[in-house]
């Protein structure tokens, strides 16, 4: 590594070659210089530079295969490095405030730079530049509210190019798996985005100038797998927008539909400057959630004359110009079905008619449009609470309440905020379990609650809440997530029952109990993890320096298996890699209870696992002691079986 270069003179600084010069044998300052000249290649990226003054108390600090440039205080500014040992730099990373915001990589090793990746308090996006142009063209890890940002930011410069990288590809939508209809629909607006957004660019509605300052939009749905001939669980945004602010003026962009693509959310239609004008059309551009509350009426054996009433209220809602309108014409919809429901045949009909309006207020809530939405939820609610008999209906309309509350707290928390209402999210849940033990909502309540307790450290609150889960609802779908939490977080010194399918030979199968005489490293990973590629360079070196002892498996939970295994190609990764249907909730997932990745276990030779999830500083001591009392003549290969 670098570090075997370092110069031996007084200046004991790195000693690396780099695509801008030589920083061989210069001195500290110099090194200082040069590497404070580095620039991100990507541009409006915020990060720290030091005025000339400062720069002269800034001081050069050794890294293992690096430099690191700090200020006066000791704080980070840059730092640069050599990963490969090819005695060049080929990562270049800059920080704000001590915090690392931005990093670049040469992936290829041929002096240009490729991938780019944002971090900390500069957002989560990491992106590709495969024709070495300077340009990203093309997104590995992209949330859905960069994804506006991006949009934004593409309308103001003209620049196609920019927003072809955000629209979902033919290839995506086929891989989505989608049945005909919804298919075809998003097809046909993939066709016409192209030439809707060169319109849109060419009415210049904001400059280069302008600035993205928000995203707006309601909590992601699900299209649950087998909905209108779906093969897969969709995830989307309905009526996605942004703001941007030039000037005094704060500038609406209407982005519509939004569709998630492993860890990138991309866009299936041209944006939309939203005016008083247009927003019925912006409203009517949902593609997943078409309001249909006639349907709804039908299905919950309403009258031709209450159908005919909806369907009316639903086309006035599709005409209306404004958003008061739009408020006003949900609020005697609700009106509707709440006399419909008091007015119910029996008491099947009236859960019925009062889950339809919950769930249409509160979707009407999440997506902006009712803004009274949430008071109409409480008056709901309490008249339901009033009758010992309604406890049920209750809970299901308080838990939407709730939910709704806290997304609308969630989209409008800035800085530290969001501390809050998390804080008082978990009160509710806590609340809701208390006051409804027995509704049908309360596992999924436990649920979170529970994986907020992991979070926080509190295991044995976890596991309380997840054996409650499998003995009051063991046929919910929360019971098989808690089910494998149970047995990851009591693991420790115990054998793991664990087999998987392996990743492009969905015929054969790896079992752990057939690896015994080995350490085993069971690793979950996705290819939209952050800092994916190092996570995998960590396992390569144990791979390498225990090729005897030491077998790494991995379980991959990505949505698309074409994904991964690009990821794993691209990345060298040439260990088992297991992968079966399903993402995050697919069956390897499940039967250990993973909610989060890179998630590890660490299988002693005997079979019994020795760690779960240990921090990266902990990993490295933890194989290398079980490693060593491996004898290595006895290991035995790995088997997969059928």
């Amino acid at each position: 590594m670098l570090n075997r270069m370092l110069n031996r003179a007084a200046c004991a600084g790195a000693c690396l070659l780099c695509a801008q010069g030589v920083l061989m044998g210069q001195s500290v300052s110099k090194q200082v210089e040069i590497v404070l000249q580095y620039k991100p290649v990507q541009e409006n990226v915020e990060y720290t530079i030091p005025s000339a003054e400062d720069s002269q108390s800034c001081k050069a600090r050794k890294l293992e295969g690096g430099l690191r440039i700090v200020d006066g205080n000791g704080m980070t500014l840059r730092e640069v490095l050599d990963t490969n040992d090819d005695k060049a730099v080929d990562e270049w990373r800059y920080f704000l405030n001590g915090l690392e915001v931005y990093r670049e990589k040469d992936t290829n090793g041929d002096k240009k730079k490729d991938q780019f990746q944002w971090a900390t308090t500069a957002g989560t996006r990491m992106g590709i530049d495969s024709d070495d142009d300077g340009k990203i063209d093309q997104w590995k890890v992209l949330s859905a509210a960069e994804l506006t940002a991006e949009v934004a930011m593409a309308v103001a410069s003209g620049d196609a190019a920019r927003f072809d990288a955000v629209l979902l590809t033919a290839d995506e939508l086929k891989e989505l798996g989608l049945g005909e209809e919804k298919y075809e629909q998003i097809k046909a607006k993939l066709l016409g985005a192209r030439e809707k957004f060169t319109a849109v660019a060419d009415s210049k509605p904001f400059t280069a100038a302008a600035r993205w300052t928000q995203f707006n939009s309601v909590r992601p749905y699900s299209y649950p797998a087998g909905t209108d001939g779906s093969e897969k669980n969709v995830e989307f945004y309905e009526n996605a927008s942004a703001v941007v602010h030039e000037g005094e003026s704060d500038i609406e962009i209407a982005v519509g539909t939004l569709i998630r693509v492993g860890q990138v959310w991309k866009v299936i239609d041209a944006p939309m400057i939203a005016t008083a004008e247009n927003i019925n059309e912006v409203a009517a551009n949902n593609v997943f959630i078409q309001f249909s509350t006639s349907a709804a009426a039908a299905a919950a054996g309403g009258t031709a004359q209450s159908s005919e009433e909806l369907t009316k209220l639903d086309e006035q809602i599709n005409q209306a110009q404004t958003m008061d309108e739009m408020a006003e014409l949900h609020a005697k919809r609700a009106d509707l079905l709440e006399n419909l429901a008091q007015n119910a045949g029996n008491a099947e009909e009236r859960a019925q008619w009062i889950h339809t309006l919950a769930d249409g207020v509160t979707g009407a809530i999440q997506q902006g449009i009712y803004p009274d939405g949430p008071a109409r939820l409480k008056t709901l609610l309490d008249t339901l609470k009033a009758s010992e008999d309604d406890k049920a209906l209750a809970a299901y309309v308080q838990f939407r309440l709730m939910s709704s509350e806290y997304t609308i707290s969630m989209m409008k928390a800035s800085g530290t905020g969001w501390l809050q209402v998390r804080s008082k999210w978990l009160e509710d849940l806590a609340a809701f379990i208390q006051e409804y033990p027995d509704a049908q909502d309360t596992a999924e309540a436990m649920l979170q609650l529970a994986m907020e307790n992991e979070n926080d450290g509190t295991e044995d609150k976890a596991l309380a809440l997840y054996s409650e889960i499998l003995t009051k609802f063991p046929e919910s779908t929360s019971a098989a997530k808690a089910k494998g939490a149970t047995t990851r977080l009591e693991c420790i010194g115990k054998p793991l029952a664990f087999t998987a399918k392996v990743l492009g030979q969905q015929d054969k199968q790896v079992n752990l109990e057939s690896l015994k005489g080995r350490v085993v490293v069971l690793h979950f990973w996705a290819s939209w993890m952050s800092d994916a590629a190092r996570e995998m360079d960590k396992l390569k070196e144990i791979a390498a320096k225990y090729p005897q002892q030491v077998i790494v498996l991995g379980v991959n939970v990505d949505d698309s298996a074409e994904i991964a295994q690009q990821f794993v190609d691209t990345n060298r990764m040439n260990w088992y890699q297991m992968r079966e249907d399903g993402g995050m909730e697919s069956r390897p997932a499940n039967v250990l209870g993973i909610f989060n990745v890179p998630t590890i276990f660490v299988i002693g030779a005997d079979g019994n696992v020795i760690s779960r999830n240990p921090l990266s500083t902990e990993l490295l001591p933890i194989i290398a002691e079980a490693a060593n009392a491996v004898k290595p003549a006895a290991a035995p290969a790995a088997k997969s079986a059928k």
